[in-house]
């Protein structure tokens, strides 16, 4: 039978403390496959140890030592001067990472080499990872023309044909790869006894025309085109997940609970375009992936689901609690729509799902001002809303004396449709979140993303676009720690203002979010999942790590965010071997 390899997203640097979770679903296609009788390899370059080795710590760590001097600075004058010595260091540190991991993609082409690989499958990721995977394909095609490649992942899903005309894979793949990638796998199998690229690559494309592989994207006279999307009936079914033993990851498993979002019409998001309606997984099959995992000694989870709401995700606790298996899960959700009128009822529902486990939570608050979350983002909930969820969520925490950590998202400055100003925007978000005090802020700048009505609507919505701005999306690396003015440039604009004066604005709020309120910014919930599993559970402890993992990030020595997750791992698999009726808040960490 065919053998894959699959090989996870391309990044010479970390972007944040979740980068070394394992990949469900580079696992779940192993396991799809393997099902099959096909051989899976699966490298996978985001790892500690791996990250590490490309940024040398001789370097990194005066880099550190500088940024958090920086972060300590009043004086302005001082701050450009230590800034502006920070710029060639991080210059350096570049080259060094480019020429290092350009050495490792030589020796990864070399082994395929070496092993006969026929067929390569690469998940893309955005900004620097595309890039990396582009350059990684051109040299797979230089050197070893007979391979077969195919790229799949969220990248490709959304930019679907443009990414294509842009990179030189063979094939693409989007939204739930198992299905496309094992057809493909079947008509490789057939030419195994005579291979010859060509015409492998005339029989898969023979098949995307026929219709007979959905999610595919081939070529047709060196075009991408785009086969018809497969329509998943009913619940949505998921192998389990197999993972490498994988030194360097962290043990947190990502379980598929549901697809696309419940709600699905808010403006800026494009989960309605990868998933046009809410499809929920069997809860037996979910907890039973939950049991697999512990199996093999993970007992920490994130359920993948943009929304799993308070009535789907008590019935997954419920189901956790009977079978008698201790976990720690967090998850996204949304405020409700007419919370106030059903506290009682999300109370309940809220203390089944912490006494099942639930330690983190994402929540997309968006916006203060009703007027920006109706017109604006077409949210579907008001701000009173989102202050009854979280006290729904606080007094859950009260009834059963176990802590859940909530991170609240905002995006800021919005669009304004000359109703509102900005100033009352910012007087309305401060407003909530006095009222819900949650333990982080998310504050991102507004983007126009592909296949949104913000993008779709972007006149009506007040931004203005150049012809060349996917291109550039594509490619654009988005780090939220970096300064405004070393942002690359995006030919993007909002009510007038340029996308560098968006940033500055938005780190503008953020400062006086923690300035006046002294609520922490930027953590999500994934932070706070393995916060809470390394014992950093205290404001002033998630405040001190939210410090060091930042530094980490910025300067690439990683060594507190490994020491975290080496952390994070005893605690999981401590947990995973805990007999049922375990107490998990009063097992050990560290």
């Amino acid at each position: 039978m065919a053998h894959l390899v699959l090989l996870n997203s391309i990044a010479a640097r970390r972007r944040s403390i979740s980068d070394t979770f394992f990949d469900n679903g580079i696992g779940t296609l192993k396991g799809y496959l393997e099902e099959r009788g096909h051989g899976v390899r699966v490298i996978d370059w985001a790892r500690d140890d791996s990250f590490q080795e490309l940024s040398p710590l001789w370097l990194a760590r005066p880099l550190r030592g500088l940024y958090g001097t920086l972060m300590g600075m009043n004086d302005g004058a001082a701050r450009k001067v230590l800034g502006a010595i920070t710029l060639p260091l991080q210059g350096l540190l570049s080259r060094i990472q480019e020429k290092r991991l350009n050495r490792r993609m030589d020796a990864l082409v070399d082994e395929l080499a070496v092993a006969g690989t026929r067929v390569i499958g690469i998940k893309v990721w955005y900004g620097e990872a595309f890039q990396n995977t582009s350059t990684m394909l051109e040299r797979i095609r230089r050197r070893l023309p007979e391979v077969l490649t195919l790229v799949g992942g969220y990248h490709v899903t959304l930019y679907e044909e443009r990414l294509m005309a842009a990179c030189a894979a063979d094939f693409g793949i989007v939204r739930e790869g198992e299905y496309a990638l094992a057809a493909v796998l079947d008509i490789v199998d057939r030419h195994a006894d005579n291979w010859r690229k060509a015409e492998v690559v005339k029989e898969i494309t023979a098949a995307g025309v026929a219709g007979e592989i959905e999610n595919l994207i081939y070529r047709r006279d060196g075009k991408p085109v785009k086969t018809a999307v497969r329509e998943l009936s009913g619940h949505c079914h998921k192998s389990v997940p197999r993972y490498d033993d994988t030194p360097g990851k962290v043990g947190i498993h990502v379980v598929v609970d549901s697809l696309g979002c419940d709600w699905g019409k808010c403006s800026f998001c494009v989960h309605s375009h990868f998933y046009p309606r809410y499809i929920t997984r069997e809860v037996g099959e979910i907890v039973a992936e939950i049991a697999a995992m512990r199996r093999q000694g993970i007992g920490v989870f994130r359920f993948a689901g943009s929304d799993t709401p308070p009535t789907f995700g008590a019935r997954i606790g419920k189901a956790i609690i009977d079978a008698g298996q201790p976990v720690v899960f967090g998850m996204g959700s949304r405020a409700i729509r007419g919370a106030e009128k059903r506290v009682d009822k999300l109370v309940e529902l809220y203390a089944t799902m912490l006494d099942a486990g639930l330690r983190a939570v994402f929540i997309g608050g968006e916006c203060g001002n009703d007027f920006i979350n109706e017109a604006v983002m077409n949210k579907g909930v008001t701000a009173a809303d989102v202050i009854a969820t979280f006290s729904a969520i606080r007094r859950a925490e009260a009834a059963t004396g176990k802590k859940v950590f909530i991170s609240l998202a905002l995006i800021y400055p919005p669009p304004l449709l000359g109703r509102v100003t900005l100033d009352e925007v910012e007087v309305d978000n401060l407003t909530l979140l006095r009222a819900t005090r949650p333990d982080s802020v998310m504050i991102t700048p507004p983007g126009p993303f592909l296949h949104t009505a913000w993008y779709n609507r972007r006149e009506h919505y007040g931004f203005k676009l150049k012809e060349d701005v996917i291109t550039q999306a594509m490619n654009y690396e988005y780090v939220l720690y970096k300064p405004p003015h070393l942002w690359p440039p995006l030919d993007v604009s909002l009510d007038g203002r340029s996308f560098p004066e968006l940033l500055a604005v938005c780190n503008d709020f953020r400062r006086r979010v923690e300035r006046e309120l002294e609520i922490p910014t930027d953590l999500s919930d994934e932070h706070f999942l393995m916060f809470y599993c390394a014992g950093v559970r205290t404001p002033a402890a998630v405040r001190e790590h939210k410090l060091q993992t930042m530094l980490d990030i910025v300067s690439c020595d990683y060594s507190r965010t490994t020491a975290l997750g080496v952390r994070v791992n005893r605690f999981s698999a401590r947990l995973a071997a805990a007999p049922a009726e375990t107490a998990v808040d009063d097992l050990e960490t560290g």
